[in-house]
């Protein structure tokens, strides 16, 4: 979480009594070796204080509402709103829905640019966006726990005693159905993403087992092959023609 205001938040936090000075400076330490955390995060995983007065004054630090969100704080669907994708790339979650407005939760509110997009999204909706602050690793937690939910709406067959042309037929004819425009086979690091571009989002899909990699990307490159040749035969017979 970023400070809007000019006094340093760790300055801030000290003189309300949250944390100590010996809590900063261990954050700040922890800050060193981790340059891609922000302070209030880092005091969140230090456990130096209770987290929900953390966030709370971290909230009024930066002008901004805190809560610590739990799975329990959640009464929505998010995909009724906006992808998961969308969700992981601008750290955002929905959580309520009241009178027209839709509580949002943000990693960093700092990012107008993320915020505009999802309140667009939102407004589309019809529902106007009220915004909320909450700690990155709480984020980062929910959205991980969903992301097994949105892999089943797209049906796409990955049991491991299924045959590898079975699985890659299934992704294929699955991206067909749905009317993807694009279809992504991601290689990560302890597994194999699946994505679908549908109407210029992209969509978590499925997950498979890091050890199918060779063998798909072998069927894959057979399909290739197979249609470069049919491609080639009729390419060769409209010329004799």
């Amino acid at each position: 979480m970023d400070t809007k205001k000019r006094q340093p938040i760790g300055v801030e936090l000290v003189k309300r009594g949250i944390v100590t000075e010996k809590d900063i400076e261990s954050a700040l330490q922890y800050q060193r070796e981790h340059p891609d955390k922000k302070l209030g995060d880092i005091l969140y995983r230090l456990n130096v204080c209770e987290p929900n007065k953390l966030i709370e004054e971290i909230g009024d630090i930066i002008g901004e509402k805190g809560i610590l969100l739990t799975g329990e704080r959640i009464k929505v669907k998010l995909t009724d709103y906006f992808s998961l994708d969308v969700a992981q790339k601008n750290k955002v979650i929905p959580f309520e829905v009241v009178s027209g407005k839709i509580k949002v939760c943000f990693a960093n509110t700092v990012n107008s640019k993320n915020m505009n997009t999802i309140k667009l999204l939102l407004l589309n909706k019809g529902l106007v966006m009220d915004s909320y602050i909450t700690f990155e690793d709480d984020i980062d937690r929910i959205l991980k726990s969903m992301e097994g939910e949105v892999t089943t709406d797209f049906n796409v067959t990955t049991q491991s005693n299924d045959t590898v042309i079975g699985l890659v037929d299934s992704i294929i004819k699955t991206g067909i159905t749905r009317r993807a425009s694009d279809i992504h086979i991601e290689p990560m690091a302890e597994e194999i993403r699946v994505r679908y571009r549908i109407d210029g989002e992209l969509f978590t899909a499925a997950k498979i087992k890091k050890e199918k990699q060779q063998q798909i990307i072998g069927r894959l490159k057979a399909i290739s092959n197979m249609h470069q040749e049919k491609q080639e035969s009729q390419d060769r017979k409209n010329f004799n023609l």
